[in-house]
């Protein structure tokens, strides 16, 4: 199971996003003085992120963890029974902050919920882009990380419907919240992390790129109250 990441969502704002592997660096060098074992941990989820920014999940390789996080191959498997466990456990920690830091914004009107939100994502998806690259393939080898990532995404959609106004059912509501994160998350993946050729210049114009994006989304939102 992975450990747990101790963020504070200030005030929730796009710059939030994180830089994910900046921040697994960061807290191993906070962690002197804790317990050998637990900044031993922190040690290899860091070098662990660091090589999967670097290589993607295909390039991972439990030598080169090890030599990032300077321990010996058995000190490794002490900790993770292999290099899809370590894995796992640093993008179930990313994902995990992602929705611990994800914008609040009680109080503001639905298209500046919409649009702080969407660039929120924009963002983290621009500063993680080579780190997320590795995560479909992860998910193709562990199906129980597909289902967990799955899980996140519902319950996302869940937070999404509740504030989608309308008499709409609940489960079409929810239906058409999975339809948008699904979306954003095809679209994003695009134009950050495979880089597609035609979608790829997007990600020089991240303010037309976001002003889309809060359309689609007001728009399917809007269209709820509608019914």
């Amino acid at each position: 199971m992975s450990r747990g990441i101790e963020v504070t969502a200030a005030d929730s704002l796009p710059d939030a996003a994180i830089d994910f592997v900046e921040l697994l660096a960061s807290r191993e060098e906070s962690m002197r003085g804790r317990p050998k074992r637990a900044r031993t941990r922190a040690k290899i989820l860091a070098a662990a992120a660091q090589e999967l920014a670097a290589k993607g999940y295909e390039g991972l390789t439990v030598d080169a963890v090890c030599a990032g996080a300077d321990i010996a191959r058995g000190t490794f498997y002490l900790y993770y029974a292999d290099r899809s466990k370590v894995a796992v456990a640093v993008y179930r920690m990313f994902w995990t902050a992602v929705y611990k830091l994800r914008p609040r914004l009680r109080g503001r009107s639905l298209y500046q919920r919409v649009a702080i939100t969407n660039s929120f994502y924009m963002a983290l998806y621009a500063r993680n882009a080579a780190f997320l690259a590795g995560q479909a393939s992860l998910a193709r080898e562990r199906p129980d990380f597909a289902l967990w990532h799955d899980q996140m995404n519902h319950r996302w959609s869940l937070i999404i419907a509740a504030n989608m106004p309308g008499d709409l059912p609940s489960d079409e509501k929810v239906l058409r919240a999975r339809a948008l994160v699904a979306m954003a998350d095809e679209l994003l993946s695009n134009i950050f992390t495979a880089r597609t050729p035609s979608l790829r210049h997007w990600a020089n114009h991240p303010e037309r790129l976001a002003d889309c994006l809060t359309a689609i989304w007001t728009r399917v939102v809007v269209d709820a109250s509608k019914n």
